[in-house]
């Protein structure tokens, strides 16, 4: 019934006039009334036209049948590239378990996608499938003689080209597609992606010692990286540091900036770090002054002095905060107004004040000790002027000294950036 209907709609569609489409129709009619009817009888249009049916919808199921194929046969290559890095990441340190196991997904499900779409989008011709299902159906290559019968290649009379359409479409009806083409994955494909996934997971399983590598690396790297925050850090604080010289604060920085580039060319290793490091503190070694500890522990005792004086507590406050800059306007005032509004008695408690805070930097500032004292004498004697000038010196020379004790805690604090720095990466090389 089926081939009884497609007949009578060729015969409609063969002509191209009323009149033909009327005269073909009744022909096709009293065909089907015949009893010798059937599709030998068919417009030479027509067959061609269910022979091109039948190939794209072959085609088509082809396409998803080798879709199903492909695409486990596409993971397993990816499976296999994924075990064959594994393979190679026990003999050198390029990735962690967990990259490992991540990548092999990756590549097997971009394996698997590659496989379906390549079956969908390997062109195919008419011509070529004929010749596929000829092969794949055992059709004897009716398929391919009758589509070069149907564009030309192959001429014949009209008689044998009907009756070769008419066997081609006869044989293709048989076709049992669910048998012929069955739509089902690789059992192979799948096998093989079994065996991969289980070598993967050994591999990932198996301990690892380019793993202890590839940590320690992870380590130094990140101590490199925080390492270079920390002297980025000691910059900004030497660029705003008081009591450096321009010589001075331009030779820090300079020996920042090249530690932070050397860290930045050569963190992957702990050795190339180390020794930029080392030379920074090298650079940075001739700006130490070793006296100036010795000052900050006067000027420290000073503010622990001066603390029992209402009178100079706010020099003992300002000492004590590290502001020496402001500790030394404080005493500079006592040579100007805030000295003349003293009292006998309040100027000799000033004295005592200063003579203690000379006797705590004797050893440290004996300049300043030395102004600090001839300050607390002239007071005594009562020659004001000749203590407001000594004050006015020593006021000056606290906050040089303050300046000097300033320089060398900004030195001290960059090379102890430089020399945590080591630490950490030599600590993080060894783990």
């Amino acid at each position: 019934m089926n081939n009884e209907r497609r007949l009578l709609r060729c015969a409609r569609n063969d002509s191209s006039n009323d009149q033909w489409a009327m005269a073909n129709e009744q022909s096709a009619m009293s065909e089907l009334q015949t009893p010798d009817s059937n599709l030998s009888r068919m417009s030479f249009t027509c067959r061609m036209s269910f022979i091109r049916a039948y190939l794209r919808r072959w085609g088509g199921r082809l396409r998803l049948a080798e879709s199903l194929a492909w695409g486990p046969w596409g993971a397993a290559a990816g499976l296999g590239g994924a075990l064959l890095v594994a393979v190679a990441a026990r003999l050198w340190p390029l990735l962690t378990g967990r990259v490992l196991a991540g990548l092999a997904g990756l590549l097997a499900l971009v394996g698997g996608a590659l496989g379906l779409v390549v079956a969908w989008v390997w062109p195919r011709s008419l011509h070529r499938l004929a010749r596929v299902f000829d092969r794949r159906f055992g059709l004897a290559e009716r398929l391919t003689t009758a589509m070069e019968i149907g564009t030309g290649r192959l001429r014949a009379v009209p008689a044998m080209a009907g009756a070769q359409l008419a066997d081609t479409l006869d044989a293709a009806a048989r076709v049992d597609l669910q048998v012929m083409l069955p739509l089902r994955a690789s059992r192979r494909a799948l096998l093989v992606c079994g065996v991969l996934v289980a070598g993967l997971v050994l591999s990932l399983w198996l301990p690892n010692p380019q793993e202890d590598v590839l940590l320690q690396r992870a380590a130094v790297r990140a101590a490199v990286e925080e390492q270079i925050e920390a002297l980025e850090t000691a910059q900004e604080q030497v660029a705003e540091a008081e009591g450096l010289s321009e010589a001075e604060r331009e030779a820090l920085l300079q020996a920042l900036e090249e530690a932070i580039t050397a860290l930045d060319e050569g963190r992957a290793t702990p050795e190339e770090a180390l020794s930029a490091l080392s030379e920074a503190e090298q650079a940075l070694a001739p700006l130490q002054d070793p006296g100036a500890a010795t000052v900050r522990s006067g000027l420290e005792r000073t503010a622990e002095g001066m603390t029992d004086s209402g009178l100079t507590r706010d020099i003992a406050e300002a000492l004590a905060e590290g502001d020496y800059q402001t500790a030394a306007r404080a005493l500079a005032a006592f040579s100007d107004a805030q000295g003349e509004m003293l009292s006998r008695e309040e100027e000799l408690e000033l004295a005592r004040e200063l003579a203690e805070a000379a006797g705590a930097l004797a050893a440290g500032d004996a300049a300043l000790a030395e102004q600090l004292r001839q300050a607390a004498e002239a007071i005594e004697r009562g020659d004001i002027a000749e203590a407001r000038e000594a004050i006015r010196q020593a006021a000056q020379r606290m906050g040089e000294a303050g300046e000097r004790v300033q320089r060398q805690e900004t030195v001290e604090g960059t090379l102890a950036e430089l020399q945590e720095g080591r630490e950490q990466i030599a600590r993080a090389g060894s783990t």
